[in-house]
């Protein structure tokens, strides 16, 4: 196998994967070098580049650019508080970055928003250098932040949440304890007897080595288990990538474009304030390929 020679002070060579991603690695043009520092936790690098924008790493691998995030945030928010009939109390695990949260603040009916994130040097970074990203969410009176480990954080939590909403990195590092069935457990107890989670799961290209995991454990503990994809381009994983939306009483597969039009309407500040989301788009990142349905 030939070398690959690049100047690592002007080119941005993300971290090697587990599972199938192993086998692509992606360059980035660093345009400009904004922020990098080692947390208690992880290596942070925040980076500008042509057409992405601005981007954030932990520890090498791509959280996120300017161009892409919305697809992600908007997807796991709003897929998730559209499905439930009236969410109120809503946890964000992970997520430090504020853009799940921006998400969820533009929710009327949302009364109580807790954010549980391991590193607290995450979300004043991506305020100070990434503040598009969070605009302004952190200052909602809704908002109670903890800066803790999610899973121990769920462990005295009982049948309180309506929602959670897991946005963890991939399965590696302080991470990979949110894809195991202790973790999946303690969900599934603080949630309300009809509350329903929506997981972080990765690209579709690890379905056999992570997520079908991910699925077997959450089928035994809920009455419905679903993929949702959407595209991240920023993401090295062949575009596709994955959410498991898990309910305990309301089906994600049944509900009607009509009944999603109405809460889009009734329910966010401002409907047309979205980049991403739209009821249609709810619907058709439903639609899951046969290769990839469990």
């Amino acid at each position: 196998m030939q070398k690959i020679c690049f100047d690592k002070d002007k080119w941005f060579l993300e971290t090697p994967f587990p599972g199938v991603r192993r086998c692509k690695r992606d360059l980035f043009f660093i345009q400009k070098e904004i922020f990098k520092k080692r947390t208690k936790f992880q290596e942070v690098f925040i980076f500008s580049t042509p057409g992405f924008g601005k981007i954030l790493t932990l520890d090498g691998i791509i959280q996120f650019s300017q161009l892409d995030e919305a697809n992600y945030h908007e997807t796991m928010a709003h897929t998730a508080l559209f499905t439930h009939n009236f969410p109120k109390k809503v946890l964000i695990i992970g997520g430090g970055d504020g853009g799940v949260l921006r998400e969820v603040c533009k929710h009327k009916e949302v009364e109580l928003i807790h954010l549980v994130e391991i590193d607290k040097e995450i979300p004043s970074l991506c305020q100070k250098y990434l503040s598009f990203v969070s605009n302004g969410a952190f200052k909602d009176r809704r908002l109670n932040l903890f800066f803790e480990d999610g899973a121990k954080f769920l462990e005295d939590k009982k049948y309180f949440y309506d929602v959670i909403m897991v946005d963890s990195t991939d399965p590696v590092g302080p991470g990979k304890a949110l894809f195991e069935a202790p973790f999946y457990n303690k969900v599934y107890n603080a949630l309300s007897k009809d509350g329903l989670a929506i997981f972080q799961a990765g690209p579709f290209l690890d379905l056999n080595t992570v997520i079908k995991k991910s699925v077997q454990i959450l089928k035994k503990l809920f009455k419905y288990v679903c993929f949702l994809r959407f595209p991240m381009p920023s993401y090295s994983c062949g575009c596709e990538y994955c959410f498991i939306l898990s309910s305990k009483k309301y089906n994600p597969l049944k509900i009607s474009k009509k009944i999603l039009e109405e809460r889009y309407k009734t329910r966010l500040k401002n409907p047309l304030n979205l980049k991403y989301y739209t009821p249609s788009i709810h619907l058709a990142s439903l639609v899951i390929p046969p290769l990839w349905q469990i």
